[in-house]
């Protein structure tokens, strides 16, 4: 058995509060997580026989060397091997994710038994919430990694350049320092665009009135770093200037209530009420954060409908943003890890709008 064992154990601690007898397992973060495997192929059964992955005969070899603390089996139908193994473990209600298995693999999974199997809410997720050592050394340098890129790309200058040159050259320069790859296609937004969260880059020319949104991450190990910069010229006109503050004093909040024990909503909520304060409540449009690990998005949310506590060990984004619609946009966003008494910031940039171009 491997060193991945004790994550194996706390799912099935998990199955036994639920009673039940195993789980299947199809998100790929997850069978990573628990095994190591890092295939785009692959199903994995959890039972008190032992976990055993499935996957197809282009990963025998990867799977041999990157499998710990599982039995491996190669096959040309994951499903059909899968339900053979669930029906041989006798067991009466089977765990499997929900969210993330289609109708068409539950199908050929279940095979007639459908009664036996339970949709729950992904148990692993749960698990991957608080973060081990190791991981966030990893997430450390990955942020490592996109800083250096960011700063790099930005000092070699982007005024003039397209949105989608400096994002194709932020990727590659993240690459170039040795990232697995980006964690997401880089968000650049100048200007007017930069009010929409979500951007796709454009073929438009960097101006220099701004605002210029930076969301990037890098991917290390597995793991996934993130961060947003925004920048405006020296001089920004008022209506920026004064939501870049507004924008800074939030963060500052969100970040201050991060502890273990504190509800996430009331980290969104110190926020919001900060925001709401500023006047400019009704131009955030998202929740305040999110988990990060070997996704870029996981549990928890740092949002009004969370149910969950910050616990130590756990890693979240704090990234409020506003966005006023055909002027520009402004979020700052940082990742923090949580301490015994508070956080303490994974990203390192500073959050001012000094001119980096």
């Amino acid at each position: 058995m491997g060193r991945l064992d004790h994550r194996v154990e706390r799912l099935l601690g998990a199955l036994r509060k639920r009673r039940m007898g195993a789980y299947l397992c199809v998100r790929l973060s997850n069978i990573r997580y628990l095994t190591g495997f890092t295939g785009s192929n692959a199903v994995l059964v959890v039972s008190p026989d032992g976990p055993i992955l499935f996957t197809d005969g282009r990963y025998t070899e990867q799977a041999r060397t990157e499998v710990l603390g599982a039995e491996v089996e190669v096959t040309p139908d994951l499903w059909i091997a899968a339900a053979r193994r669930m029906r041989a473990s006798r067991a009466r209600r089977i765990g499997f994710e929900s969210r993330h298995l289609s109708v068409d693999s539950f199908r050929a999974v279940s095979r007639g038994r459908a009664d036996r199997f339970v949709p729950v809410q992904d148990l692993v997720a749960m698990i991957r919430m608080r973060k081990e050592p190791g991981e966030i050394l990893a997430m450390e340098r990955a942020t490592a990694i996109a800083t250096a890129s960011v700063l790099s790309v930005l000092a070699s200058g982007v005024r003039g350049k397209t949105e989608s040159d400096v994002a194709a050259d932020l990727a590659r320069e993240m690459t170039r320092r040795g990232a697995e790859g980006v964690s997401f296609s880089p968000i650049v937004a100048d200007g007017p665009r930069s009010a929409m969260p979500h951007a796709p880059p454009a073929g438009t020319a960097i101006g220099v009135d701004g605002p210029l949104v930076l969301d990037f991450g890098a991917r290390w190990n597995g793991y996934c770093s993130d961060e947003t910069v925004t920048i405006l010229p020296t001089r920004p006109r008022a209506p920026l200037g004064k939501a870049f503050d507004a924008v800074r004093r939030a963060q500052a909040a969100g970040i201050s209530s991060v502890r273990p024990g504190e509800p996430c909503r009331a980290v969104d909520a110190h926020v919001r009420d900060s925001l709401d304060r500023s006047g400019y409540l009704k131009y955030f449009v998202h929740s305040t954060g999110h988990g990060v690990g070997l996704d870029v998005h996981e549990r928890p949310s740092l949002s009004p409908r969370s149910r969950e506590r910050l616990e130590e060990g756990m890693v979240v984004t704090v990234e409020p943003g506003v966005y006023l619609p055909g002027i520009g946009g402004i979020r700052l966003e940082d990742t923090v890890k949580v301490t015994g008494s508070g956080c303490e910031r994974i990203t390192f940039l500073p959050k001012t709008h000094a001119p980096l171009v």
